[in-house]
């Protein structure tokens, strides 16, 4: 049975890696490099550690990775300062409705803490999360389980009590991989087969897993 509810941070509450391709593109035409959307999607959930080493195995160590990096973050801090960060359909909905139902409820991001906490207070759901595992927490980066583990030792439950909600495949296997029930909402990189296998459902939306719940 579900007791506790693990969310995802990036394309999953918030939409997030949409603008993250915006700015590294930008940060990268700084310095002479051409970074394409589909060049990210092996990094999407990835921390920074692996984020980096995937950028020198694609342009070499000559990438000059922290100054390209700070320009990115420079570039989202502005816009996000200005625009706000834009909400999931149906995150607040789901929210209250575990919070109502005194559901536990964690996030477990490859975001570092202090950008992450900022999102969430930022967006006024900071007050929701009993638990909450930032990147610079663990020592390896999603796929691996080891966010997840955390995560549900802090929570104080059995890996099938938790819940996990991702969007992307690297979150996916990182949730499979420690033992959860993981359910699927897809932003800019659609399941393949092997989500399909790694979830116990794959839904549209947010708002959706309200149902999804309600059917267990």
């Amino acid at each position: 049975m579900i007791k506790a509810v693990i969310f995802d941070m990036d394309g999953l509450m918030f939409d997030t890696e949409s603008l993250y391709d915006i700015a590294w593109e930008y940060a990268g035409k700084q310095f002479g490099y051409a970074i394409k959307p589909e060049d990210l999607n092996p990094m999407r959930g990835a921390n920074q550690a692996l984020v980096q080493e995937l950028f020198y195995k694609k342009y070499g160590p000559e990438f000059d990775f922290m100054r390209i990096r700070r320009l990115r973050v420079e570039y989202m801090e502005q816009y996000i300062g200005i625009h706000g960060l834009p909400h999931k359909q149906g995150l607040t909905e789901l929210l209250c409705y575990l919070k109502d139902r005194r559901y536990q409820i964690a996030v477990a991001t490859s975001t570092s803490e202090d950008p992450a906490q900022r999102y969430l207070s930022m967006e006024g759901v900071a007050d929701y999360f009993d638990v909450c595992i930032y990147g610079n927490m663990a020592e390896k980066s999603k796929p691996d389980p080891e966010i997840y583990i955390k995560a549900v030792e802090q929570l104080g439950r059995l890996p099938e009590e938790c819940l996990v909600l991702e969007d992307s495949p690297n979150g996916v296997l990182a949730g499979f991989q420690a033992g959860c029930p993981v359910v699927m909402i897809p932003d800019i990189i659609q399941p393949d087969h092997a989500e399909t296998q790694r979830t116990v459902k794959i839904l549209p939306t947010l708002k959706e897993v309200i149902c999804y719940l309600e059917s267990q």
